[in-house]
């Protein structure tokens, strides 16, 4: 018998939901213990980061600068953009 790490907890459930979840854990390369492991901690604890992703901000941190500062983002002496490029002959070096 495999070495698991955690405890068992036996829930009857309509074999059509279970049926659902073996699919949805299918087609995101899980095992039906992980999908519904993932559906329980979700539930317990909000939904996260994806899988993998590392929360390096601090728990009082501001948002991130575009949500705090959106408006334009070019500064007003900007030169314009000109979408044709250089032209022969305009070279600065």
């Amino acid at each position: 018998m495999a070495n698991r790490k955690g405890v068992f907890i036996g829930a009857y459930v309509p074999n059509h939901l279970k049926e659902s979840l073996r699919r949805r854990a299918a087609a995101e390369h899980r095992t039906l213990s992980q999908e519904i492991t993932r559906i329980l901690e979700e539930a317990v604890h909000g939904k996260g980061l994806p899988p993998g992703s590392i929360d390096r901000r601090a728990k009082e941190s501001i948002p991130r600068r575009r949500s705090t500062d959106p408006g334009p983002r070019r500064r007003a002496d900007d030169e314009n953009y000109t979408a044709g490029g250089s032209k022969a002959g305009d070279d600065k070096s």
